[in-house]
C-alpha cells in the first residue's frame, strides 16, 4: 500500500504538499474490551483498522483519503467488571477527539471522518462530530460500519436481535483476520434473556435501557460464537469494504452547499 494513504508515514513537508481541496482524513476509533473467553480484547480495534486498510488499498487513485493511526481506547464502561477492558470516560474521549480534530484543521485539511469500531462509542462520536464542526469549521462525518453492512448470509432471528457482541459475526471476522487470536474451544452460545414485550423497549433503539454486559452475560458473549467461521468473516469484510469505499469517495468530495 502506498504510504500516501497513511498520514503518519509522511514527513511534515509532504503533508504540506498534499492537495487538500478534496480529500478526507480518517480516524479509526476502536476499543480494548472484553469479547468473551474466546476473542482478544483488541477485537474492535483490530476489526476497524483491518477493514479500513483493505478499503484504502481498493480505493481508486483519484480518491484522496488519508488514515490516522487508530485511537485504540474507547468508551467501554458497559463492560466494567471484566478484566482486560481498558476504558476512557466520555469526557476524556471527547477531549482527545477535539484535540486531534484541531490538529487536523491546523494542518489545512477540510474534512475529518471518524470511523467507529465499537458500538459503545456511537452516540459520543455523533456528539463529537457536531461539536468539531462548530468549533473548527471542519466538515466532520461519522462512519458506523455496524449500522450499514448487513450480513451477506443468513443468520437466525435470535442472532440478528441479540447477537451484538462476540457472537457469530464478530467471531467470524476475527477468524478471517487473525485466527491465531481466537480459541474456538472456549466459544459459547449465550442470548441475553431480555424480556419480550409489546413495546419498543430494548438494549438499543427508540426506547433503550442502559445496560451493562455483566447484568446479562456471565461470559460477556451476546450471541452464538460457536457458529463463527472464517468464510463468513471474509464475506462480511468484502461487503464492508465495498460499502465503505463508496462512502469515503463521497465524503472526500463533499461540500457544504
Amino acid at each position: 500500500m502506498s504510504p500516501q494513504r497513511y498520514l503518519a508515514h509522511l514527513a511534515w513537508p509532504d503533508v504540506v504538499a498534499l492537495d487538500k481541496t478534496e480529500g478526507v482524513v480518517i480516524l479509526p476509533v476502536g476499543a480494548i474490551e472484553q469479547h468473551g473467553p474466546h476473542l482478544p480484547t483488541l477485537t474492535d480495534t483490530l476489526l476497524v483498522t483491518h477493514v479500513l486498510d483493505a478499503t484504502l488499498a481498493a480505493l481508486p487513485a483519484d480518491v484522496n483519503a488519508w488514515a490516522l493511526p487508530p485511537l485504540n481506547y474507547g468508551k467501554s464502561n458497559e463492560h466494567t467488571g471484566f478484566p482486560g477492558t481498558i476504558k476512557l470516560s466520555a469526557t476524556t474521549l471527547l477531549a482527545v477527539l477535539h484535540d486531534i480534530a484541531r490538529s487536523v484543521n491546523e494542518a489545512g485539511f477540510r474534512r475529518l471522518a471518524l470511523i467507529n469500531g465499537h458500538g459503545g462509542n456511537s452516540a459520543l462520536l455523533e456528539v463529537a462530530a457536531r461539536d468539531i464542526r462548530a468549533a473548527t469549521g471542519l466538515m466532520c462525518f461519522c462512519l458506523q460500519p455496524g449500522l450499514y453492512v448487513d450480513p451477506p448470509f443468513a443468520i437466525s432471528a435470535e442472532e440478528q436481535r441479540l447477537g451484538f457482541h462476540a457472537g457469530e459475526l464478530e467471531t467470524s471476522l476475527v477468524l478471517a483476520i487473525a485466527p491465531e487470536l481466537v480459541d474456538m474451544s472456549k466459544a459459547v452460545c449465550h442470548f441475553a434473556p431480555f424480556p419480550e414485550t409489546e413495546t419498543d423497549l430494548f438494549f438499543f433503539g427508540r426506547a433503550s435501557t442502559a445496560w451493562l454486559s455483566r447484568d446479562w452475560s456471565e461470559s460477556g458473549v451476546f450471541g452464538d460464537a460457536t457458529l463463527g467461521t472464517a468464510e463468513k468473516g471474509e464475506a462480511l469484510i468484502a461487503a464492508a469494504v465495498a460499502r465503505l469505499g463508496q462512502l469515503i469517495a463521497e465524503i472526500s468530495r463533499f461540500e457544504v452547499r
